[in-house]
């Protein structure tokens, strides 16, 4: 009888990162585990021990996603500056991070759609911590209406974020959101 040892640490992240990078060229549907355990440089039986099939490995994938745009936009929202600064700062980190996802990949549809059908809770979640951080430092600021304007800030940046034609865009354009609505809600 064989005794299956856990896969390396180093192994998992070779996994994912090819599994990474052979969606963005190719999409969920295009890319198969036998491309991903040949791209990593593993063994199938190694590839299925760190994860039973495409779909886990996707989930993984969107989880470390999600998490690095938190810590960005967390980040950000407690960084430098004043109010408007740091909303200013935090909107741009969060819009950048999906605009980059979409544009390093052109099946970034397919992948938004396999996201929102695999991982929509992790998704509601994000997008509640966000609002309800956003929430949180405005109404520490002394904005009256706190959740009314977060929900019109993200709203927003969402458009903006939809339009850019580039993540060089977006700084400037979600500072001039922040300024613009923040500033005026502030107590004198």
């Amino acid at each position: 009888m064989r005794i299956r040892l856990a896969p390396t640490e180093a192994k998992r992240e070779a996994i994912l990162q090819a599994a990474a990078e052979l969606m963005l060229k190719h999409g969920f549907r295009g890319t198969s585990m036998e491309a991903i355990a040949r791209s990593a440089g593993v063994a199938k039986p190694t590839l299925y021990a760190c994860f039973p099939d495409k779909t886990a490995v996707f989930a993984e994938l969107v989880q470390r996603v999600v998490a690095e745009w938190r810590g960005n936009f967390l980040a950000a929202l407690a960084g430098d500056g004043d109010v408007v600064t740091r909303v200013g700062a935090a909107l741009t980190a969060k819009t950048k991070g999906t605009l980059r996802l979409i544009s390093a990949s052109p099946h970034a549809a397919e992948l938004y759609s396999e996201h929102d059908r695999l991982s929509a809770a992790l998704l509601r979640d994000y997008d509640r911590q966000v609002s309800d951080a956003l929430e949180a430092a405005l109404r520490e600021a002394g904005v009256a209406q706190a959740r009314f304007l977060t929900q019109v800030l993200l709203a927003a940046s969402f458009g903006i974020g939809h339009k850019a034609q580039s993540p060089a865009e977006l700084g400037p354009a979600l500072r001039l959101l922040a300024e613009r609505l923040v500033r005026p809600e502030l107590p004198r």
